[in-house]
């Protein structure tokens, strides 16, 4: 693990290479799983006061789900996830255009409506954040549905850190992605 600030970073981050290819996988992510994304607990009130704008953008069973249940699944303390459609177990803030799950939330952002992109777990995937300790972790979750994904990053050579460069930043700060930097290109010089 790598420290950055109050940040463990793994290796994998750096090792392994990844790049989204949604032509392949369809989205998969905001489909497959036994529950939905988690939501970190600042996102709760952003996702339930910007819930009229992005709605008009989720299936009919998705705005249903939230009608009948809420914005969120609460799974105790800190714990919070986006609900479920029960017909296809999709994330119920999923659309799908031409096949392919997209995200309601963040296809309003894009058209410039609202100031929140999506839940950062959503993001910044396949990075998974913890807690350990004083520290938050990042970890690459390895899901067999990103096969694609893996061999596309392999391909172009894009190790995960890089291709998840904005989210990264988004979340921790420009200076913070930095110091990333810098202390990947220290550790590959010592590896050579």
């Amino acid at each position: 693990m790598l420290i950055i600030g109050n940040v463990l970073v793994s290796e994998e981050l750096i090792d392994k290479c990844f790049c989204c290819d949604l032509e392949q996988c369809k989205g998969e992510c905001c489909v497959a799983g036994d529950c939905g994304a988690p939501i970190a607990p600042e996102e709760v009130a952003e996702i339930e006061d910007y819930y009229p704008d992005f709605q008009k953008y989720m299936t009919e069973e998705g705005v249903a789900v939230i009608e009948n249940g809420g914005t969120f699944v609460y799974n105790g303390g800190d714990s919070f996830d986006t609900p479920l459609m029960e017909s296809n177990d999709a994330c119920a803030y999923a659309c799908f255009e031409d096949g392919v799950a997209k995200c309601a939330i963040e296809k309003c952002f894009r058209r410039g409506e609202i100031p929140f992109r999506k839940p950062i777990s959503c993001y910044l995937y396949p990075i998974r954040i913890s807690r350990v300790g004083i520290y938050e972790a990042l970890n690459y979750d390895h899901w067999s549905i990103c096969k694609s994904a893996v061999e596309h990053g392999n391909l172009l050579k894009l190790p995960v850190y890089q291709f998840l460069r904005e989210p990264l930043i988004a979340k921790y700060g420009e200076s913070w992605f930095a110091q990333l930097e810098e202390v990947v290109r220290l550790r590959n010089e010592n590896l050579h």
